[in-house]
This record gives C-alpha cells, structure tokens and sequence, in this order.
C-alpha cells in the first residue's frame, strides 16, 4: 500500500514539476526607438503632443484653468507655470509629470513623446 502510494505520489510530482517548467514563457518585448529630429520645432513637434494626450475637452483645453495647452496658449503657459527648467531639462516639472510613475499623467504620453519634450527643452525650449 505504502509503495502505491508512493509510485502516485512521485508520479504527480513529476507531472506538477514537468507542468511547471514547460507554462513557463518568455516574451521579449522591443523596446520602442525613439527617433529625434534634429530640429524641433514646438508648433511642429509639441503641440502635436498636447493634442494627442492633453488638449481635449475635461482636460487642458482652452480656458482650462490650470493649465491651458491649447495651440495658442500652451508656450506662454508653460512658462508663466514654471513647468519649464532649461538649466537642467529633466528636472522640469512638465516632464516631470509626464514621465514619473506616481504621477497621473504618467501613461497618456508615449516613450517617444517624452523624449521628444525632453529634448526641446534641453535644446532651449524655444517657441518656433
């Protein structure tokens, strides 16, 4: 009785043990590339961004009071907020927001996107 017990016993042992290492599975995800123009340009490159994923209705549309990222307003506001830090880029509040996992903007921007802010900022920020 014992010997039956232990032949079934190591028999779902090995079943458990072989189910276990073959549900294992590994996907290797491509990072995203993140592709720079040189020249950035804010109504070019920018504002696109705030279009996508901040300058709808609810949000930070025209008249929003908190921040205003509509096309006419988004450069002055940045600045008038003090969300943009040029002496040290990734320091600035607007990317800040953008990129940290606590905050709540943190998945409405792509990887690509963030680079992109942060590169316009580094390169001067400037409103062309």
């Amino acid at each position: 009785m014992l010997k039956k017990y232990l032949s079934g016993s190591l028999i779902a042992i090995l079943l458990t043990s072989l189910a276990m290492i073959t549900s294992c599975e590994y996907e290797f995800i491509e990072p995203e590339k993140v592709v720079i123009p040189e020249v950035i340009s804010f109504a070019d490159n920018i504002i696109p961004v705030f279009n996508n994923s901040c300058n709808y209705s609810g949000c930070h549309a025209t008249g929003f009071a908190i921040l205003d990222l509509s096309p006419g307003n988004a450069y002055n506001e940045l600045f008038r907020k003090d969300l943009i830090d040029r002496d040290i880029p990734d320091q600035s509040k607007l990317y800040l927001k953008l990129t940290d996992s606590k905050s709540t903007h943190k998945d409405r921007s792509t990887a690509t996107e963030q680079a992109l802010i942060l590169e316009w900022i580094a390169k001067g920020a400037k409103n062309n």
